[in-house]
């Protein structure tokens, strides 16, 4: 006998029912990530989920038959593309350090702008340690890119590209941090300083150039200094 969802019609005859019908499961996982971000996912309760995409708890039990099942979900089908369209784009045969750098900056802000839960996600169960979706993103992360990306840093540094005082195992790290951290933060300072608004562009336009400039080292500031009329 096959399952049926709760409360669901029944499916025409040589049809067998799927988990995936409809699109109340793709609301469930929207609804899921975003109280997720916002409450974390263990102050989250299957019944917040349920009422938040407007489905009935026994709903989410035909979708998800586990906890883990749903986070699962989560990583795989919302977390994995995101990841994807940031590094997929890169093209570290042809690229420059710098242009490879600038490129995965925009898109990670790109994929903000598509996704503004995924910061808050991203400090709260991904890289705090006990996270939740840790292991499970951590696991996807492509380390031949990575190891490449510090390869290609090292390189431009050699060539006198790169600030040298860089360090190239940190850089990655350091842009993840510059990219969410503010954003993922903005409402604690915002609470702090009322009159701070910290909006995506701001974060975006800062970032860039603290970062590029920053990669760039000394030269570019001797440079542009000596340029300015006294």
């Amino acid at each position: 006998m096959n399952k049926q969802p709760p409360s669901a019609p029944l499916p025409s005859a040589g049809r067998r029912p799927r988990k995936d019908d409809g699109s109340g499961r793709e609301r469930l996982l929207d609804a899921a990530i975003l109280l997720f971000a916002d409450r974390g996912i263990a102050n989250t309760t299957v019944a917040q989920i349920a009422k938040a995409g407007t489905v009935t708890s026994a709903m989410v039990h035909y979708w998800f038959d586990t906890r883990e099942s749903l986070y699962d979900a989560v990583v795989e089908e919302r977390l994995l593309p995101l990841l994807q369209a940031i590094w997929e784009p890169a093209d570290l045969g042809r690229e420059n350090a710098l242009e490879l750098i600038q490129g995965l900056l925009t898109r990670m802000f790109d994929v903000i702008d598509k996704a503004p839960w995924l910061p808050a996600l991203w400090l709260r169960e991904i890289i705090q340690v006990g996270g939740l979706l840790r292991e499970r993103v951590f696991r996807h992360i492509p380390p031949q890119r990575t190891r490449a990306f510090r390869q290609k840093v090292i390189d431009a540094q050699a060539l006198g590209e790169i600030n040298p005082r860089i360090d190239p195992h940190l850089l990655f790290i350091s842009m993840l941090a510059q990219v969410m951290l503010p954003q993922a933060t903005a409402r604690i300072w915002h609470e702090v300083n009322p009159t701070l608004s910290l909006t995506r562009d701001q974060v975006r336009k800062h970032t860039l150039a603290l970062l590029m400039n920053g990669l760039t080292g000394p030269n570019l500031y001797a440079t542009a200094y000596a340029r300015k009329p006294s």
